[in-house]
């Protein structure tokens, strides 16, 4: 599993005042908020306790900033007030455009000395100061190809984002103990709840700004990439012959009604583009093979999506069902589109265990 981006945030979590009972997982992404909060079962599995969801006309987020701070911060609060929340330990995700991820090979090194050539590292291959950012690093495990060599996957983010984040959980009442990156929570939910061995596969978070594309073997993260293609501007396009509000353009956009060019452009691109991360990834490496590709994000759900991937790639495409994650004892969301939206929070959401260590 992928560990979270930077560790325990929040004072009180900081300092080991026990594990919260529960977390809540927030995702903020361009134009939504979602919420999500489980609650730990007698058989040691998760159940749905709490879950909210609200789309914005406007962006929420500009280059990875939170744009007006105490209004999403007022959302937040309204979203728990409506769902009767009252958990106040959070956990968030970063979009993953707005983050630095490099994957290095390294000496296999005891805790200090590797610490130290880290910050080397990071010093060589991040394009901003160190000052000017944070930074953290997975030990991914040992490189198959190289004697007494470790694969790292190295993070980092400018630090006016990172405590954007802080001062907006502040501003809504909550301690922010863990923060993540969006493709990273999706990849390890993939990984809880579908455990693939034998091959590679492909996450694909088609959102309304980004389309975040991750590959993954086993544990290891193989490749990421960010294609600046996503429903939004489909969405608008949708809306201007018949002067429609956004939200009757999205809906328009996902029920796939009158069809126009903007719409299979739309597919064509995005099918586009997964198919060339899937031959060059096995350019790349000849003996991996994907072997499956699932989809999330609400602009997956554009008709005719999923049947145009299967077919430039070959590859069995799946939605991510976050909800196979949870005890039969959790009730079912109310809307049925809600799986689309819901997988970073659901599986931020899932590690409260880690906001104490």
């Amino acid at each position: 599993m992928i560990h979270r981006f930077l560790d325990k945030l929040d004072p009180l979590c900081r300092l080991g005042f026990g594990k919260p009972r529960q977390l809540l997982g927030v995702d903020i992404g361009t134009t939504s908020i979602k919420v999500c909060l489980l609650k730990k079962t007698k058989e040691g599995r998760f159940a749905l306790s709490g879950l909210a969801h609200r789309s914005y006309d406007h962006d929420l987020l500009h280059d990875g900033n939170i744009v007006d701070r105490p209004f999403v911060a007022g959302e937040l609060k309204d979203l728990l007030d409506a769902g009767s929340i009252r958990t106040r330990n959070a956990a968030s995700a970063l979009s993953s455009y707005s983050v630095i991820t490099k994957r290095v090979t390294m000496p296999v090194l005891e805790k200090e000395a590797l610490e130290s050539a880290v910050r080397i590292e990071v010093e060589n291959i991040i394009p901003f100061p160190l000052k000017d950012i944070y930074y953290s690093y997975y030990i991914m495990g040992a490189d198959e190809e190289k004697d007494r060599m470790m694969n790292l996957l190295i993070v980092a983010a400018k630090k006016e984002i990172i405590e954007g984040y802080m001062k907006t959980f502040e501003l809504a009442g909550l301690n922010l103990c863990v923060l993540d990156v969006d493709i990273f929570a999706i990849t390890n939910l993939i990984e809880q709840i579908y455990t693939p061995e034998s091959s590679s596969i492909l996450a694909a978070d088609i959102g309304a700004s980004v389309t975040n594309i991750a590959i993954v073997k086993g544990v290891n993260l193989e490749f990421t990439r960010e294609i600046l293609v996503g429903g939004k501007h489909v969405t608008q396009e949708l809306g201007k012959p018949q002067n429609l509000d956004y939200r009757e353009a999205e809906e328009k956009k996902l029920k796939g009604d009158d069809a126009t060019g903007v719409l299979y452009d739309f597919v064509a691109n995005i099918s586009s583009e997964i198919n060339k991360t899937v031959n060059f990834y096995v350019a790349t490496k000849p003996r991996e093979t994907v072997g499956k590709i699932y989809l999330t994000g609400g602009s997956s759900l554009v008709p005719g999506l999923k049947a145009q991937i299967e077919s430039d790639t070959g590859i069995g495409v799946e939605f991510l069902n976050p909800f196979l994650n949870l005890d039969d004892g959790g009730h079912a969301p109310t809307e049925e589109s809600q799986e689309f939206f819901m997988p970073v929070a659901l599986s931020l959401s899932t590690r409260r265990n880690e906001s104490a260590r």
